[in-house]
């Protein structure tokens, strides 16, 4: 049975307020305002809350444009039951281009969005033969820079165990572990193994089967449901929490997130992580148009051999 309820938050920085233990069942909030304290005033939040599932499991989704806020709930919470969970691309770290970037990628597969929320149209002549190829490589030798100036601070003061869960491939770590290093983030001493040491196998879901891995702090998930895997690798490292606290740019990621977790019965914690414009431009277009010719010519003129098989669709990765 769903019943609804309607909330309207006044000038106050926004709290989980449906606390399951409040009310002996399990709720997925929403919350509309900021989760940094600037919540317009008299915003109605409406709710669908289950009250056939005995379960006491708190999940709650905010807006934030700051890591702080979910440093700031973690603060709150058991330091040994509660695990935080950061995406990388647009929450950690941003690219510096737009060529190769998370919203070139979005361009890329046909759903990005322009200025005014318009899908912005990607032609066939703009699309770029092999992919995860291109993307590869672009992350060889690109640098990428923190979502906000205090970003590595922020990181470090966690006080609790900390999983890097992104949807890049794992053939796509090293060049990951340099600009996470280069960006002063390192998460060897709250990693759920030993240094050095994780995880490499396959994953087959829906369908379809990802080659993951878990090394010093970084799941990398090749675009599979983070939910679905963080609580694959909890189980294979036998890790138990009490609590998740997830940032993301990406609402799907969050909302699968939230999912899983329920199923778990564990208590969430989810932050949509906003401050990294994801709007394209007529300018970004044109110059990622112009960018990939000059990497297409750059192959063709000295790696001939790779630009053939690129050109052909034989795609490496």
């Amino acid at each position: 049975m769903l019943k609804l309820f309607s909330l309207t938050a006044a000038n106050m920085r926004p709290t989980p307020i449906l606390r399951a233990a409040l009310f002996g069942l399990t709720s997925t909030v929403f919350l509309a305002g900021c989760a940094t304290g600037q919540a317009d005033a008299a915003k109605v939040i409406t709710h669908a809350i289950k009250t056939d599932n005995p379960s006491q499991t708190v999940s709650v989704i905010y807006p934030s444009t700051d890591l702080q806020d979910a440093v700031d709930k973690a603060n709150t919470l058991e330091p040994k039951s509660t695990l935080v969970v950061f995406d990388i691309d647009d929450t950690l770290l941003t690219a510096t281009e737009f060529f190769g970037s998370d919203k070139w990628y979005d361009w890329q597969r046909g759903r990005a969005l322009d200025q005014q929320g318009v899908l912005v149209d990607t032609t066939d002549s703009e699309k770029v033969n092999c992919l995860f190829d291109v993307l590869g490589m672009v992350f060889e030798m690109a640098v990428n820079k923190p979502t906000q100036p205090n970003m590595a601070d922020i990181v470090d003061s966690v006080n609790n165990d900390v999983v890097i869960l992104t949807a890049r491939s794992g053939a796509y770590r090293a060049a990951t572990m340099r600009e996470l290093a280069r960006n002063q983030l390192n998460f060897k001493q709250k990693s759920l193994t030993p240094a050095g040491t994780g995880y490499h196998y396959d994953y087959t879901l829906g369908g379809r089967t990802a080659q993951v891995s878990y090394v010093d702090g970084v799941f990398m998930v090749q675009g599979m449901d983070k939910g679905i895997m963080l609580l694959d690798l909890l189980k294979r490292s036998e890790h138990e929490y009490a609590s998740v606290i997830f940032v993301d740019d990406k609402q799907h990621n969050l909302d699968n997130m939230a999912k899983a977790l329920k199923t778990a019965n564990i208590d969430f914690y989810g932050y949509h992580y906003n401050r990294i414009s994801k709007a394209v431009s007529k300018t970004d277009v044109a110059n990622a148009s112009a960018a990939n010719s000059a990497l297409t010519q750059l192959l063709e003129g000295y790696f001939t051999d790779r630009a053939e098989l690129i050109s052909q669709g034989q795609c490496d990765y």
